[in-house]
């Protein structure tokens, strides 16, 4: 009974890492879409921070998105969540050397998404 209960508490306690795992990321097609439909640029924020999403965005996929109707506040939330990730990976990279690599992704890294 003992090392039942000892193996639950270490299977709970090694799980407490794992990150859930989270939904796909919308396309990029889809953010025009929910533009279009009239969804809130606040939720389409939203989604795209629920699902992790990271877009690598050339300056022309930026002005395009703007012409069909992507609001700019989404824009600049998708260059700056760009930004964050590239600062993030960065300072893992550095601190690996000093601390535990693997504890880093604890929290999970986020998707970066490559529009075509």
């Amino acid at each position: 009974m003992r090392s039942i209960l000892t193996c639950l508490i270490l299977g709970l306690a090694l799980s407490g890492c794992a990150s859930s795992p989270s939904r796909p990321p919308p396309t990029i097609e889809q953010i025009v879409q929910m533009a279009n439909s009239g969804r809130p640029a606040e939720d389409i924020v939203r989604e795209l921070q629920d699902s992790r999403a990271v877009y690598a965005l050339t300056a022309s996929q930026i002005i395009r998105l703007h012409e069909q109707g992507v609001p700019q506040s989404v824009l600049d939330y998708m260059q700056n969540a760009y930004a964050e990730a590239i600062r993030r990976d960065a300072r893992w990279q550095y601190e690996s050397a000093l601390w535990w690599h693997s504890c880093f992704y604890c929290y999970g890294p986020p998707v970066i998404v490559m529009p075509r």
